[in-house]
């Protein structure tokens, strides 16, 4: 028997309520499958969303079925936040076929997350937030959908980082379960410290010189390619910290070097 409720979906729970009653909760980290079904509804046939979720103590599955006006979208929102799962091989097919300032956005919230507009705004030099705008609604968004099948972007008026419990307001958010980024084995990637410098030598295919940048923060290193097709995104963490803006770069047959200078070894050159 169908019977009138509201639904509720915040980023943690899904929620029925009849009435005042809390009909039906449940942790969205408990959902394992969703489909769209379809269903007799009074006189007609309708669709229908089957959430198949974990019983309590492991004991097997139980399921649910609701109807709401625009099915689809339920389905979407609540695979965002229960069962998609992003990890780097997902960002690298979506920044494949963005320009260079979508991929720098995409890959900035891959890396921390979340961020306010002006944030997004200030990272890529853009004239005005209605161009970073444009960029996620009509450029990375409608991508990551052919994709992965939903938005990976989504703007949050309020939503608690649950890596830090800080409440954050009014920020744009990369959905779904994000696994890390982690350094290829199959690359060939050697680091050395060469006293006043630090020397790196990795494998890179399919790029110009010229389509590389370098990303220098303290010892971390993140080097990325801004053309349009190509996948390379690799951090990577050095032995020192070094400088950000004073480095010498190299590519022949596929090999990159990169040439940085440490933080101190400057510092003391300087006495």
């Amino acid at each position: 028997m169908w019977k009138i409720a509201h639904g509720f979906l915040t980023n943690q729970r899904f929620v029925i309520f009849m009435g005042r009653t809390v009909r039906f909760e449940i942790a969205l980290s408990r959902i394992r499958d969703l489909a769209v079904e379809k269903t007799v509804f009074i006189i007609r046939t309708k669709q229908c969303l089957c959430v198949s979720y974990q019983a309590e103590k492991g004991l097997g599955r139980n399921r649910i079925w609701f109807l709401a006006n625009d099915i689809e979208k339920w389905r979407k929102r609540i695979y965002q936040l229960s069962l998609l799962r992003v990890d780097q091989e997902t960002i690298e097919k979506i920044a494949a076929q963005l320009d260079s300032d979508s991929q720098d956005i995409l890959w900035y919230l891959w890396e921390k997350r979340h961020a306010r507009i002006n944030q997004l705004a200030e990272l890529i030099d853009a004239p005005n937030h209605m161009y970073v705008l444009l960029k996620i609604r009509e450029i990375i968004n409608p991508i990551s959908e052919k994709v992965i099948d939903c938005p990976i972007l989504s703007f949050e008026r309020s939503r608690v980082d649950s890596e830090t419990g800080e409440a954050v307001l009014f920020s744009w958010w990369m959905i779904g379960h994000q696994e890390r980024l982690v350094h290829r084995e199959d690359r060939l990637l050697d680091i050395f410290d060469e006293g006043p410098y630090i020397q790196v030598i990795m494998e890179v295919r399919g790029v110009e010189a010229s389509d590389l940048r370098l990303d220098v923060h303290e010892d971390r290193l993140t080097v990325r390619s801004h053309k349009i097709g190509a996948t390379l995104r690799e951090t990577f963490r050095l032995p020192a910290q070094v400088r950000a803006h004073n480095h010498q770069m190299h590519l022949k047959n596929n090999l990159l070097e990169i040439r940085l200078s440490k933080v101190q070894d400057t510092v003391n050159s300087g006495q």
